[in-house]
């Protein structure tokens, strides 16, 4: 009986063996780690070129006729000419430069004696006369009607002797033709001053238009010469800096021994003022340039691994970054140490990051050499929980991971993944940075060699 209950036990042992040997060829093997503490690492890479260490930038005189201008990549000594001007062109420019000053000033003389007042009679001159025979005459009008009104008077006044009334008639009626006569030239001589008057009146108001239009002529006189005098000295600045071209010979020399990065005109072209000639000196530099998405990573005094044409790797320090416009970081920042001519090409527009770094040790190349260079940087940061990025998943909702959860069973363990979410807060190519729930203790799932979900049961490998 004891050997058949020992055989019934040793069976369903190694049912239960078989079975769970079984299962466990359906449950995925996966791969855990810990969540851990610390930074992340960034890898950033890209290329350069050797430039100068300084460059210049010349703006080519206006309106001159190049004659010889230095080819780009040549080396200029400090008072070597750097470009030549047509010196027939420069002298024609002189002398109409010239012409048009002469002729300003003449017309700044012309307008100054326009704004003097010219020499006239006033209106009121003449009708003053006037007016003042006219009041004469009244008063001598008023004086005879007096007189003859004082006779005609004293004339009734007398007696009259007996026997002469016809003469007294007759003496009376010339005395009232003498007095109606004179009323009637004090009448006319006060028509007479009241049109003087009215003329006088009307002369003055035109005398006051004159010198009012004469004023506004005189001042507007003085403006036009005031505008012409600007204009002058405009000439006179523009034939000076002319003359100060002649006196350079009509050339425009280095001030220091240099490398011609940039050439932006041609020889026979006319300058408009807005050509740059472009210079470097003080020996050569690296400048790497920067993706736009490592921009916020490097830091000057970071350690650069850099790597020129035929040559082993060797790490510099950068020493400064700063920013320039797309089109600058070409031909137009003048850097390239062989600029080569104006560039015709446009491109767009943009911000270009770039870091600038000395040459490596006992290393002897020339501008515009091209290289390349990389760097591995750590988070400034340190954070306190960081996964795999095998670990880290998402969907719809949100970002999470996956656990090792652990139930015990009256045959064994169980293990299951359970889901567990996280707040991403920083990535990098190999790991996250997170925050959560998680403990130091949690097994995070890492690798599987299946997919798993929440709830799947999952055993570790071995």
């Amino acid at each position: 009986m004891i050997r058949i209950i020992a055989g019934f036990l040793v069976i369903m042992a190694a049912g239960g063996v078989i079975s769970r040997a079984a299962a466990s060829m359906r449950v995925a093997q996966v791969g855990v780690e810990k969540v851990g503490r610390g930074k992340l690492s960034y890898s950033c890479d890209g290329n350069g070129t050797v430039v100068t260490v300084q460059q210049d930038q010349i703006f080519l005189w206006p309106e001159q006729q190049v004659e010889w201008v230095a080819d780009p990549g040549s080396t200029v000594k400090a008072g070597g000419a750097l470009v030549q001007f047509r010196k027939e062109y420069l002298q024609q420019s002189i002398d109409k430069k010239q012409a048009e000053l002469n002729q300003l000033e003449l017309q700044v003389s012309q307008q100054k004696a326009s704004a003097r007042e010219p020499a006239r009679v006033p209106a009121t001159t003449g009708a003053g006369q006037t007016l003042s025979e006219a009041q004469l005459g009244l008063q001598t009008a008023q004086q005879k009607a007096a007189e003859a009104e004082a006779a005609y008077n004293q004339f009734i006044n007398s007696s009259v002797p007996d026997g002469e009334d016809g003469d007294v008639n007759a003496k009376k009626q010339e005395l009232e033709a003498a007095l109606q006569e004179a009323n009637a030239g004090v009448q006319t001589a006060q028509q007479a001053v009241n049109q003087a008057q009215n003329a006088y009146e009307l002369a003055r108001q035109e005398d006051a238009a004159q010198n009012t239009n004469a004023a506004n002529e005189a001042q507007a006189a003085l403006l036009g010469a005031e505008a012409a005098q600007v204009q002058v000295e405009q000439a006179r600045k523009e034939l000076e800096r002319l003359l100060s071209y002649q006196a350079a010979d009509g050339k425009i020399c280095a001030v220091s021994d240099c490398t011609v990065l940039q050439v932006g005109v041609q020889a026979g072209a006319v300058t408009t003022g807005s050509e740059i000639f472009v210079t470097g000196s003080g020996g050569f530099q690296l400048k790497g340039m920067v993706k736009a998405e490592d921009k916020e990573k490097l830091k000057t005094g970071a350690e650069v691994e850099v790597q020129l044409a035929a040559g082993k790797k060797k790490t510099v320090k950068i020493e400064s970054i700063g920013m320039e416009t797309g089109e600058t970081a070409g031909a137009g920042s003048g850097d390239d140490a062989a600029g080569g001519d104006d560039a015709a090409g446009g491109g767009v527009s943009s911000m270009q990051m770039f870091w600038r770094a000395p040459l490596p040790e006992n290393t002897n190349v020339g501008g515009g050499e091209q290289f390349t260079w990389s760097i591995e940087i750590s988070s400034e940061k340190e954070y306190d929980q960081i996964i795999p990025l095998s670990a880290l998943r998402e969907d719809a909702n949100e970002a999470y991971c996956l656990i090792l959860s652990e139930e015990d069973r009256m045959l064994g363990t169980l293990q299951t993944a359970k889901r567990v979410p996280v707040t991403v807060l920083e990535k990098d190519l190999k790991s996250a940075a997170i925050t959560s729930t998680l403990t130091n203790t949690d097994q995070v799932i890492v690798s599987s060699e299946k997919y798993v979900v929440e709830g799947d049961r999952v055993r570790l490998k071995e």
